[in-house]
């Protein structure tokens, strides 16, 4: 398995975990990362695979959980969504189901 395809199924497993909290969650391919969606319509939190393979990030690369614990990984990004609800993190145009 290749860099890219270990970090899309990190990914893919993250968002999978994120769903299950019921966040509306968007794997990006082409970036990789995902998008999360927050309560505030147009802005979200990116979340992506940091470049030592070992973390993911999120939040200008300054909030970080090891990619060996996803549950806790899509807990923190949660608690995040929902105490931020993202608006240190960007916005979009898009809305996710």
């Amino acid at each position: 398995m290749n860099a890219r395809d270990f970090e899309l199924r990190l990914l893919t497993d993250l968002r999978t975990s994120l769903l299950g909290l019921g966040l509306a969650v968007r794997l990006d391919e082409s970036m990789p990362g995902l998008l999360v969606s927050t309560a505030n319509p147009g802005l979200f939190v990116w979340v992506f695979v940091g470049a030592s393979g070992r973390t993911f990030t999120w939040r200008r690369d300054d909030s970080k959980h090891a990619v060996d614990d996803v549950p806790g990984a899509a807990a923190e990004v949660a608690r995040f969504v929902t105490a931020q609800a993202g608006q240190l993190n960007g916005s979009a145009d898009d809305h996710f189901d």
